[in-house]
């Protein structure tokens, strides 16, 4: 296991791209891989992030270039919001919301920022459909399931690229 106090930011930069880049192979023998919050590696880094200040990562994604998984970082810094994390979702360029990085990374957002799963709370909180996206499959990892329900939103205001996230109880399951 890594020692913290050998580690750098930018270390933990590269160290988090290269594990969740490689999560598919680390684990391609396995049927099932496991929560990649638990993952001692992930942990470890998470962990160090935790006391590493949410300006100074910023600075670093904001000289480096914004990708999933350092916006996803940037969640589980000391001081960090969900404004500055969606922020940096945001300034990503050409984000791919199909790849499998960008999927894990999603995910892996501290759940400090996770909303109850309620779809216009979500919708708000997302402020554009990439946030919601992102707070979705969040929620998702953790369990929580957001049913759409006809009563409280139009569907009509649902970004279609949110639909593979949320439980349609208007619509029989397939």
């Amino acid at each position: 296991m890594y020692n913290e106090r050998n580690l750098t930011p930018i270390e933990i930069w590269l160290g988090l791209h290269t594990e969740l880049q490689n999560w598919s192979l680390k684990f391609a023998e396995e049927e099932t891989s496991p929560h990649p919050l638990r993952d001692p590696t992930n942990k470890t880094y998470l962990q160090i992030l935790r006391k590493f200040p949410a300006k100074n990562w910023s600075m670093i994604g904001d000289g480096a270039g914004w990708t999933p998984v350092a916006a996803m970082a940037l969640s589980w810094c000391k001081d960090a919001s969900w404004e500055a994390t969606l922020k940096a979702w945001q300034s990503i360029e050409n984000l791919d919301l199909g790849s499998p990085v960008a999927k894990l990374s999603a995910q892996m957002t501290n759940p400090q920022f996770l909303p109850e799963p309620d779809l216009a709370q979500i919708l708000k909180l997302g402020r554009s459909p990439g946030g919601a996206w992102v707070l979705l499959s969040a929620l998702k990892l953790h369990g929580s399931i957001v049913e759409f329900k006809e009563t409280r939103i139009m569907r009509s205001s649902v970004n279609p690229i949110l639909w593979p996230l949320i439980k349609d109880g208007d619509k029989p399951n397939p």
